[in-house]
């Protein structure tokens, strides 16, 4: 028997399953074998992504921070470049699909070579592919019973865009700035028509030395952001996602001896990148089959995840943090530099729960004036309240530590204190099978019987008993017209065998 399906089309940009990629990068400093390295931070920025046959190649710049103390006992800085590119295989990315890369800094280290000093980095991607997708969808057609179900479709919309941010600000009198370190953090993001509306905070350090000491300090301020991403496919109130970067910053100061004030100027270039969503609703055929007959389906699963709720929270962390080096009573603290946060989260019904770790670099002098530095890590976990959580689902976060403080209340301790800034976004995620082929087999044989009673399940729907009987649900709800679905189990349905004429 050949039918006559009816099919539909749906085009959209599905979101592929994200894969992971790691390279190391090194940076030569030439002639600082005779320094003590106390601290080495990394930053990376991405220079673009492409998408070829098998793999994504990408590439970019990572930035070198490197503190260290002198033969003669001061603390110095050095800022370093290298560019980086790879590959990325993949065997499901093809020319036509876009990647979105997500770099982190995994690890630094500093190992002397010769007259120079060696700085590694072992840099991973997040890498996540936006495939254009088509589907033929069976939605109808004579001699086919199609059971329609609603599909979340999702378009996700990948766009990018750069801000510019300065900011002024005063501090104590200072001699020399030694180093920065900055982290962005988004805490905010709507999306309006053309555009994403994303709003956070810079938290800027800056390590610097007192004027005619020889002593470190180190100095933080939060600086608001706000800024637009062109996104065309973007509507008020659609689904959106971003994050931040800092690309480049420049910092400069210039010092008032009367009034022993410093004013730092700090210009900075954020990169940005966001995702706009736009789902729909589309009535699919979830099941199918050809009354009378045996049915061959073909099905396709539909995925699809967007965001449905974000919010901000702070909480402040305090405990006894891990430490790399010996600390005593001995020891004078001095300053904290290049502090950060690493964020995961998870959801339960009713709550979220945060867990990550806040590291930074402790640096201080030993009992005899020695500087010294020893690498700080306080783990967190907490709960917050969000009544829109749900077990299993995904959750996206980004957090920024700001406030970082240590102290000795414990010889061979350290007691560490800050704040953190967190943001969260709950994805709601489906996946179902649509139906985009079918065809006839063999008929099925009529039974001889005059009449057959034929014994329900409980909970069977009119879908299910048309599907077993081989009928039209049509056929079956006007021949049963006094059935209520879902049948409890105890109902009997009776069917009639038409009579055959004589020939």
């Amino acid at each position: 028997m050949s039918v006559s399906g009816k099919y539909e089309k749906c085009t959209y940009i599905a979101v592929g399953r994200p894969f992971a990629a790691q390279t190391i990068v090194e940076c030569r400093l030439a002639d600082w074998s005779d320094n003590t390295v106390l601290a080495v931070d990394a930053r990376t920025v991405l220079g673009g992504a492409e998408v070829l046959s098998g793999e994504v190649r990408y590439g970019g710049r990572l930035y070198f921070t490197v503190l260290a103390a002198t033969p003669e006992g001061s603390v110095i800085g050095a800022e370093r470049g290298a560019e980086f590119t790879h590959k990325a295989e993949c065997e499901s990315a093809a020319p036509a699909q876009t990647a979105d890369v997500r770099l982190c800094v995994e690890k630094v280290e500093a190992k002397k070579d010769g007259r120079a000093i060696v700085l590694t980095a072992i840099l991973s991607a997040e890498i996540t592919l936006f495939v254009p997708a088509e589907l033929s969808y069976l939605s109808g057609g004579d001699g086919v019973a199609v059971d329609l179900r609603p599909v979340r479709v999702t378009r996700v919309h990948a766009c990018r865009g750069e801000a510019e941010i300065e900011e002024e600000f005063d501090t104590e009198y200072v001699g020399d700035v030694i180093a920065h370190s900055e982290r962005a953090c988004v805490q905010r993001v709507t999306a309006s028509a053309g555009a994403l509306d994303v709003s956070g905070e810079i938290c800027l350090g800056i390590l610097a030395k007192r004027e005619g000491e020889n002593d470190t300090v180190s100095y933080e301020r939060l600086i608001p952001f706000r800024a637009e991403i062109p996104c065309d496919e973007a509507s008020q109130g659609c689904g959106c996602s971003a994050e931040a970067v800092v690309r480049s910053v420049n910092i400069s100061a210039s010092c008032d001896e009367d009034k022993n004030r410093c004013r730092i100027l700090a210009e900075f270039t954020l990169g940005l990148s966001g995702r706009a969503y736009r789902g729909e609703t589309v009535y699919m055929g979830a099941d199918a089959f050809c009354p009378g007959y045996e049915s061959v389906l073909e099905r396709t699963a539909v995925e699809s995840c967007e965001p449905v709720a974000a919010f901000s929270a702070a909480e402040r962390i305090s405990g006894t943090a891990a430490i790399s080096e010996k600390v005593d009573f001995a020891c004078s603290l001095q300053a904290i530099a290049f502090g950060g946060v690493r964020a995961a989260a998870s959801a339960s019904d009713g709550e979220v729960i945060a867990e990550g770790v806040v590291s930074a670099t402790v640096l201080m002098k030993d009992g005899d004036g020695v500087p010294s530095g020893t690498e700080l890590s306080l783990p967190f976990s907490f709960p917050v309240r969000c009544d829109r959580a749900k077990a299993g689902q995904r959750v996206a976060v980004s957090a920024l530590a700001c406030g970082i403080s240590a102290r000795q209340k414990k010889e061979g301790e350290l007691e560490a204190e800050c704040a953190l800034k967190l943001y969260f976004t709950l994805y709601e995620s489906s996946r179902t099978e649509a139906v985009t082929r079918i065809e006839a087999g063999t008929a099925v044989p009529e039974s001889a019987a005059a009449v057959s009673v034929y014994i329900p399940a409980a909970g069977d729907g009119l879908w299910d008993v048309a599907k077993k009987l081989k009928k039209p649900p049509e056929e079956v709800r006007r021949t049963n017209a006094e059935l209520e679905f879902p049948l409890t189990g105890g109902e009997r349905i009776v069917i009639y065998r038409r009579k055959q004429a004589d020939l």
